[in-house]
């Protein structure tokens, strides 16, 4: 699964409120479970409601009382409450702070549960019915499976999953399997009933299930299409004044219970046999192609079934079936499809294009065919995360999947490349073979987020991607792996709200960051066999993360790159077992040419400051280095190994003293170096040389990106760091920039309330000058796409920064579409140029401005322009608007998909105007926005991160505290995610206190 940033449900409260809405609708349509017989359903209306003059009295009374005792409680608790202002106060005055004891968070009330189903009966096969309705008013489905399970000991209970649908208890059956097709006698059913906490249905039987015998297990059941984007849910879009309605699927990670009762976990894979009814009028798809003629329904003329070929043993969570009037086109090359909208379905052809070369490439790649008959993409309206995995038919949020030539960027171009190939390179890591369990969840999201980059690069080879991959990922994710309430890549999880928490950048970027290293220190051809024997070893089954390091090392044993002695998982074990990631500081003597070095675990903040104390880590670290004599950024294979050492000594650098050495080459190595204060002066002095270019352009970026985060772990010096920054004056290369711009983003944030700020901003168009010039405000056909993505960050910056040539283009061109006849198809303004232009404009404009984006939001056809419109309509400085749009975002009907509302919060939230209005609205609508995502934990956990960004005072950050501690009961899966708040935010204020003054005194130094 890719996630649309960052993916996965919220369980509990919002999830009870669910079932308790939909109890209505299931209970009126229990008499048609038998429906596989009679297709016949009557659906009830809710009654409205009256309250009688007694009752109206009482209620009156009971207000009236209430109000007395609220006056009661405030006299007796207001001085309380002022002497905790107080001390707010005091401790606001204390410029000595430790805010790790001043502000605590209390989650500690999480309750552990053991969630894993028993193994004594495991499926070998599913046959299930499912006809859903959705043009009825009701969005119930009604459903029939037949399981055949293996029982592996004698056991008087079959366990497995279901929530959210009624089950009819006196049609379920079990009776044991016969090879030859004769009745067999009926096990008796002593009793069911729900676990509801765990989601389990548990079936007990007076006879004993014998081990070594299969049974089949029968149940019906109603369940309801939600509107929550999981599950088996509803979408739907408008043609005219008409509305569509689509039925399908996300089961990832535990959601395929919702859909039918199931064993619902990675490694209990079997066949699947589905047939799907549907309307006359429309189509099905699933996993499988369609077997024979569609098949008339009984009872339900207007409906007949569609029979899906026996799936290959897959998981529960890759099931897939979707009912839809979307349109259709085919590949020549082979069995490859894309559906979407009949309006929108010409904006598929780039990902008809390229869907099947990545498939062929991944093909010879894995040295593996792609094990089924076909392969489906389709493009949804409503969809939670960026795009599913489902083996065999592939689903996307439309701006995932649908590129728009002259209306989409370059930059919606390759996020379609991407995602395709991160779902693509799923079929083999990830469907192929399965982690047992989601704690090797990064098995998978790992792999496909690393092989994307190498798929597109097979494509798209002039996009340069490969060097992309380390501004992306690696600098990305190490933000957050050194945050203290960061965790392991392979963790242990239980709980569906546990196992939605780390479906998060760590298991994604950071399992991809590996990878990519292990690529380089075992080389590309090791690491490829080694993939393949395990792969092919373990087809059709599932594996832990010991599984894959096994056949890498007989690999790398074999072909000789690593010692005899040493094994993958000796080394590898380091990196996912083990939280956080390592800085190694390079001591050099500068007489004898020798070098110490020491690692230990990079963190944003001081480790005195945590509670909890941990034997410091340590890790196996491939060394690589080069020098200005040397000058080989080539050799990316270990010069040398820090075997979990805490220090080693290397004899020699081949380097005089008066030239600079630097470590970690091309940024292969998942560490950070940090260098004497020798070395880094005489790194700067290369930087402001004219052969600056000599030292590699991802090596230019690694620098930057070190610089300013070990200055912002006080690790270094600021007046290093931000000398380091000095050269890009003149640099013009996208990856430097791009790691400057971000880095530099933080300064942004922290400095932009305080009176320095203007020399941030004053230095910081100095810098840009230069590069400014070169790429200019226009697009130009057949530059290069890393010169596209350096224009569009550049003149984000000057127009934010209110460079005038800048502005007045953006304004200009932004009047004039306005003032183009028919503005819905005459957009004069170049792709590319959109997200400056459109924010631009609203940010300068007033209300004629919002409005006027606001209409092309609601009618443009292409999603990544809703997208781009989305975020630009944030932009405004005025807060009414911006609050009004806050509660737009949460509203049905009003235009916002709720799949899009994190765009609109975190667009309000990156406008400093706006981020007190979203920060504002979390806290006090938190119980509304519960009401409205129920358990989507991919939507609420992206709206807490835009929210709580760049808290950086106490005051804020005692909000926030509260606001944790008032609702901790209700944070599901989203636990995690406020803990990083607090953590960043405490980090934030800190920062403040420590490196304030040295920043400003170096701007004013530095500055016109």
């Amino acid at each position: 699964m890719k996630p649309d940033y960052g993916s996965r449900p919220c369980q509990l409260r919002a999830e009870l409120r669910a079932e308790r809405r939909c109890t209505h609708d299931m209970t009126q349509s229990h008499e048609v479970l038998a429906m596989m017989d009679a297709h016949t359903t009557t659906f009830g209306r809710t009654k409205g409601c009256t309250i009688s003059r007694c009752g109206a009295f009482f209620i009156c009374t009971i207000f009236l009382i209430s109000l007395v005792v609220t006056g009661l409680l405030v006299y007796h608790y207001a001085p309380c409450l002022e002497e905790k202002q107080m001390k707010c106060d005091n401790a606001n005055t204390n410029n000595s702070r430790d805010t790790s004891r001043i502000f605590s968070v209390d989650l500690s009330n999480k309750k552990k549960i053991d969630v894993r189903l028993p193994k004594s009966v495991i499926p070998e096969s599913y046959e299930l019915r499912l006809v859903p309705f959705i043009w009825e008013g009701n969005f119930t489905f009604n459903g029939e499976v037949t399981i055949l399970v293996n029982v592996t000991e004698n056991t008087n209970n079959v366990t497995l999953h279901a929530t959210d649908m009624k089950i009819d208890e006196s049609l379920t059956s079990i009776r044991e399997f016969s090879m030859s097709g004769n009745k067999t006698k009926p096990i008796t059913i002593v009793e069911q009933k729900n676990d509801t906490e765990r989601q389990f249905h548990v079936i007990k039987t007076s006879d004993t299930l014998k081990e070594g015998k299969q049974y089949l297990v029968h149940l019906k059941f109603v369940g309801h299409l939600n509107d929550y984007l999981q599950g088996f849910y509803r979408s739907s879009y408008t043609v005219g004044n008409q509305t569509r309605w689509i039925a399908t699927t996300q089961f990832q990670a535990t959601d395929a219970r919702r859909a039918f009762p199931c064993f619902d976990e990675p490694a209990m894979k079997a066949k699947f046999q589905i047939s799907i009814g549907r309307p006359r009028n429309m189509t099905s798809i699933s996993n499988m192609p369609r077997k024979g003629q569609p098949e008339p329904m009984p009872g339900l003329p207007t409906y007949e079934w569609d029979h899906y070929e026996q799936s290959v043993p897959m998981s529960t969570y890759l099931v897939a079936f979707i009912v839809s009037d979307f349109e259709m086109l085919k590949s020549e090359s082979r069995n490859f499809r894309v559906w979407a909208r009949k309006e929108a379905i010409n904006q598929s052809h780039y990902s008809l294009d390229i869907g099947p070369k990545i498939l062929e490439y991944y093909e010879d790649y894995f040295k593996i065919k792609f094990p089924l008959p076909k392969m489906d993409m389709v493009a949804l309206p409503d969809f939670s995360a960026g795009a599913m995995e489902n083996w065999g038919l592939i689903t996307y949020r439309e701006t995932a999947m649908l590129y728009q030539e002259r209306v989409s960027t370059s930059s919606n171009l390759q996020r379609v490349a991407t995602v395709v190939a991160h779902e693509l390179a799923h079929q083999w890591f990830g469907n192929l073979v399965t982690p047992s369990w989601w704690s090797d969840l990064w098995l998978n999201e790992g792999f496909a987020s690393y092989v994307e980059y190498i798929g597109m690069n097979a494509v798209e080879p002039s996009w340069k991607v490969l060097e992309q991959f380390v501004v992306n990922d690696v600098q990305s994710v190490f933000g957050l792996d050194a945050l203290q309430s960061s965790h392991p890549i392979s963790i242990e999880v239980g709980h569906p709200d546990e196992i939605s928490e780390i479906f998060d950048r760590i298991s994604y970027e950071k399992g991809a960051s590996i990878l990519r290293m292990m690529d380089h220190f075992l080389t590309t051809d090791v690491f490829k066999r080694g993939l393949t024997n395990y792969l092919t070893e373990k087809a059709y089954q599932s594996a832990e993360q010991n599984d894959l390091w096994n056949a890498l090392t007989k690999q790398a044993h074999k072909d000789k790159v690593l010692d005899p002695t040493i094994t993958v998982q000796q080394i590898m074990d380091t990196w996912t077992l083990q939280t956080g990631f390592p800085v190694v500081t390079v001591t050099r003597n500068y007489l004898n040419g020798a070098a110490t070095l020491t690692q230990e675990r990079f963190m944003l903040q001081n480790s005195s400051m945590t509670t909890k104390k941990e034997p410091e880590p340590l890790w196996w670290i491939p060394i690589t280095y080069t020098n200005e004599q040397e000058l080989n950024f080539n050799r990316t294979q270990p010069n040398h190994w820090m075997k979990a050492e805490r220090t080693v000594n290397l004899p020699s650098l081949n380097a005089t003293a008066h030239q600079w050495v630097i470590f970690n080459v091309l940024e292969t190595g998942y560490y950070r170096v940090n260098y004497d204060r020798a070395n880094w002066q005489l790194i700067i002095k290369q930087l402001n040389k004219d052969n600056f270019k000599d030292i590699s352009t991802i090596n230019r970026a690694q620098l930057i990106d070190d610089a300013l985060n070990l200055a912002r772990a006080g690790r270094l010096d600021y007046s290093i760091a931000l000398d380091v920054t000095s050269y890009l004056a003149h640099e013009t290369e996208y990856l430097p920039w791009k790691s400057a711009l971000t880095a530099l983003n933080y300064l942004d944030d922290m400095l932009i309330m305080l009176p320095g700020y203007d020399k941030f901003r004053l230095y910081t168009l100095e810098l840009l000058d230069n590069v400014y010039k070169q790429v200019g405000f226009s697009d130009k056909p057949g530059d290069p796409q890393l010169t596209v993505f350096t224009r569009i960050d550049v003149l984000n910056w000057a127009c934010t920064f209110g460079h005038e040539d800048c502005v007045g283009n953006a304004a200009n061109q932004f009047y004039n579409w306005r003032k183009t006849p028919d503005p819905d198809t005459n957009n004069p303004i170049s792709p590319n140029l959109k997200s400056v232009v459109y924010c631009t404009a609203i940010r300068a404009g007033g209300q004629v401005e919002w409005d006027f984006a606001w209409q092309r939001y609601l009618n443009t056809n292409v999603g990544s322009e809703k997208d781009l419109l989305l975020q630009a309509l944030g932009c405004s400085r005025e807060v009414w608007i911006l609050s009004r749009y806050l509660d737009w975002a949460v509203t049905e009907n009003s235009g916002i998909r709720k799949q899009d509302a994190t765009r609109v919060f975190g667009s309000v939230a990156r406008n400093v105007i706006g981020h007190p209005l979203a920060f504002n609205y979390l806290r006090n609508k938190w119980s509304r926005l519960l009401e409205y995502f129920g358990t989507s934990l991919l939507l609420m956990n992206n709206i807490i991160k835009s929210a709580t960004r760049g808290i950086n005072t106490e005051y804020e950050l005692n909000d926030l505290t509260d606001f944790i501690n008032e609702n901790k009961n209700e944070l599901g899966s989203a636990t995690r995610t406020v803990q990083q708040a607090v953590e960043q935010a405490q980090a934030n204020i800190r920062w403040l206190d420590n490196n304030y003054v040295t920043i400003r005194d170096w701007l004013q130094r530095n500055t016109a």
